[in-house]
Parts: C-alpha cells; structure tokens; sequence
C-alpha cells in the first residue's frame, strides 16, 4: 500500500511529456504508471495540472541567522514553497559559513526552519585556502566567492582565487563566484563620489558592463587552467555570456547562471526606481540584454536562479543610492517569470524543468535523488495549473521584503500544490506544514 498515488496528471521531465500517475512511498517516488494502481492511502486527482519535479534555487540569501530583519528561513522557505521550489542552497553574507563549526552551528539552528530542503554555501575570504576540503567534506553544497569587496564580503583577488580554484578542483568541489572585477568597481565608485553623484545612474556606472566582463574574462580562463567547477553567478548581458562559451568550448567545467531580472528588467528601471532596482551586477541596457530568453533556449545558459537578496521597503529607502541595500526579492517570483516565458512561447517547459531542477541537481551532486521524475528520487513534486492567469503583486508576496520588482505583471501558469519528499507543504498558495518539514541536504 502506497502512502499516496497522484492520478491523472501531465507530466514534465527535462526530456518527456506525458500522461500518468506517480506513487509515492516514504518520501520516495515508488512507482510511476500510464493508469491508475489504486493501491494507495491517499489519492489526488490531478485532471487538468502537469506535474513537474520540484525546482532547485541554488543562489538565495534568507539572512539567517544574520540579517533577519531583511529575510529569514521561515518566510523564506514559505515563498520557495508556494512558488514551487522544493530545495535551495542558502548564503547569509552577514553570519558567512568559512569553518566545518560554523557550518554545523547553522545546520544546528536551522533544524526546525525550513519548509523546504535545503544546501548551505561556505563563503571563501583572503587566507582561508588550505582548509576547504574539510568544509565539503563535512557537507557545504558550494563555495561562494567574490571578485570584488561586496556586501560585507572581501574580494578574493587572482593570485588567492587561482589557488583556491586549484585547491577545490583537487577534491572535485563546485564553486558559484560572482563576478566583478574589484579595481574597476573601486575605481568608478572613486571617481562618482568625486563628481558627488548620487542619483540612480551610478547604479550602472559603478557597476560597469566591463568590470563584469573582465572579471569573468578571468574567471572562466582560470576554471579552464585548473580544472574547477563553477557556475558565473548572475549573469548580466551577452558579451559576459559568450567568454563562458568560449571557454566552455575549450573544455571549462564552466556553469553560466542566469536570473529574471536579466531578462524583465532593463537600465531604464533602474535609473527611473533607484534603489528598488539597486541589484549587482545591475540590469543592462535593452540592446545588451536582446535576446536573453533566446540564450536559455539554446543552451548557453545552463541554470536558472533567483539569487534571492531581500531588503524590506523601509530598508530601501534608508540613505543615499550608496548607503541603501543591495539585492532584490525573487524566490517568490522565479518560477512564476519563467512560467510567463513559456506561456509566451519563447520557452518550453521542459526547458525550464532542464534549467531551474535538473541541471542544479547535477552541479550539486543531488542528480538522480532530486530534479527528476523516477523510480527511487525523493518526492519533490510541483502541480502546476499552466492556465492559470494571474497579476503578481506585492501584497501576495510572502518573503518577508513585502515587495516584488514585478508587481502588477500579468502571468499565466501557477504552482498549485508543493510536495516535499511526498508530504504537502503547500497547496494554491496556503502553507500547510511546519517549519522544520524541509531538512538539510547532502551529495
């Protein structure tokens, strides 16, 4: 007797649809079948939703503990929960993990907050090479690095980031680095404040097109010469996109990541909104992001992620556009944005699937466990209505920002029911566990 049997569903793999029902027996998918068995203790009929594995987000910051007054893992995990995410690897650049305590210290904490399943990142500062094989042993789902001083956190620059790279890639350990080069950041910021600029347009200019470029220009090359697995964080425009390809080509373990604020958010809105759209690196102009949903579809991007970095409204608004927080909420919105992007036609779901479940499932050791549908994987099951229309909106947001950068955008697609290792923790856009559902996650 199975635990439950979901009937009657369409269903969605990186590589299949089709019709069928999935049982499910002690957090595992037991069976999947053309017709029902009716062999199980609970059944759901799912006529009319297409039923996809549960999405990955492996770049969110739930500021826990930490900075919890911006986000915490409670409402956090709520919001990956209803929009459909089943597993995320968390990094609070407040409380960084950078020691094997430290990382148990968190897990410790975090045992009773979460809905979801959960990874957390070490964060590499200058002087911690020599001791990182101790911290992926012990379970760190990735590295975090920085090529510039951001949000609190020093830039490891190229002499320390080759060793360490070389260093990870001895123990075959993943890396995701965000990508700014540090003297050019520092220079333009040298040169505004010297101007006294202090309107919207230093977003851009700060945080330049080309110090992005050159940093991942050095990044990629650097993961070809040692051998590394990383994914480039965020990435902004096409011309940082195509170094990866580039280097991929010549045999770089290289991930590019890709988030919708790259695709749905342009230059103009940040100058017009200021610090509601004061995200790094920044949304480009319109001719330097044309086409990004292309790039998704053709494989040049290879995951999908929200980089989730929450400040409240009031916080936003605290200060000059230097002094106000970086980072924008989006695991609310991730799934949603792609979900519009497939109802649009320019992608497929199963495209998605591919992006935002299975590939993050492979780059982190979970691959066949998560992001799939198979015998022997965990339940990590979404039942999406894809016709389903509806507006985003601020009120509706569950994180605890309060806001969203896509308020009042029409969508149609929605996740309708969130299964975690077969238990429901949310269902049509209702929490209906308890913290402590989601567990913490190994390779």
């Amino acid at each position: 007797m199975f635990d439950l049997e979901i009937i009657n569903s369409h269903i969605v793999t990186s590589a299949q649809n089709y019709q069928g029902c999935l049982s499910i027996q002690n957090g595992k998918i037991a069976a999947i079948s053309e017709r029902p068995l009716h062999q199980a203790k609970q059944t759901i009929d799912a006529t009319g939703l297409t039923l996809v594995p549960g999405m990955i987000d492996q770049h969110v910051h739930f500021m826990d503990p930490g900075s919890a007054e911006r986000e915490d893992f409670i409402h956090g995990s709520s919001a990956a929960a209803v929009a459909g995410v089943t597993a995320v690897v968390e990094h609070t650049h407040s409380r960084p993990v950078r020691s094997v305590e430290s990382f148990d210290d968190k897990v410790h904490y975090l045992a009773n907050r979460s809905l979801v399943d959960y990874g957390l990142a070490a964060h590499i500062f200058p002087g911690d090479g020599g001791k990182l094989k101790s911290l992926w042993e012990r379970g760190a789902a990735v590295f975090k690095v920085f090529t510039c001083d951001s949000h609190g956190v020093p830039a490891l620059h190229n002499d320390e980031l080759f060793h360490a790279l070389a260093e990870i890639a001895t123990f075959d350990g993943n890396v995701l680095i965000h990508c700014e080069d540090d003297a050019i950041t520092a220079g333009n910021e040298q040169r505004l404040k010297a101007a006294q600029r202090t309107d919207n347009g230093v977003i851009p200019e700060w945080r330049s097109m080309v110090a992005e470029q050159v940093a991942v220009n050095t990044v990629a090359f650097m993961a070809r010469l040692t051998g590394a697995r990383v994914t480039v964080a965020h990435n902004s425009h096409k011309l940082a996109l195509d170094l990866i390809t580039r280097e991929r080509a010549l045999g770089a373990k290289l991930y590019a990541e890709i988030c919708p604020q790259y695709i749905f958010l342009n230059e103009d809105i940040v100058r017009e909104k200021g610090p509601f759209a004061k995200f790094t690196p920044p949304a480009r102009p319109s001719s330097a992001v044309e086409g990004m949903a292309e790039f998704i579809k053709s494989g040049s991007f290879q995951i999908i992620s929200s980089d989730h970095a929450p400040s409240t409204a009031e916080q936003k608004r605290k200060g000059t556009i230097w002094e106000c927080h970086f980072g924008l909420p989006g695991i609310d919105t991730t799934f949603p944005m792609m979900l519009k992007l497939v109802s649009q036609g320019m992608l497929s779901l199963q495209r998605v699937v591919a992006l935002y479940s299975e590939n993050p499932a492979k780059a982190l050791g979970l691959y066949p466990r998560k992001g799939c549908i198979a015998v022997g994987a965990d339940a990590d099951i979404v039942l999406v209505d894809m016709k389903k229309k509806w507006t985003v909106q601020n009120e509706n947001m569950l994180s605890k920002a309060g806001w969203t950068p896509f308020h009042g955008i029409e969508v149609t697609g929605k996740a309708q029911m969130t299964f975690v290792r077969g238990q429901l923790v949310a269902d049509n856009g209702k929490i209906v566990a308890d913290p402590g559902t989601g567990k913490s996650f190994s390779r």
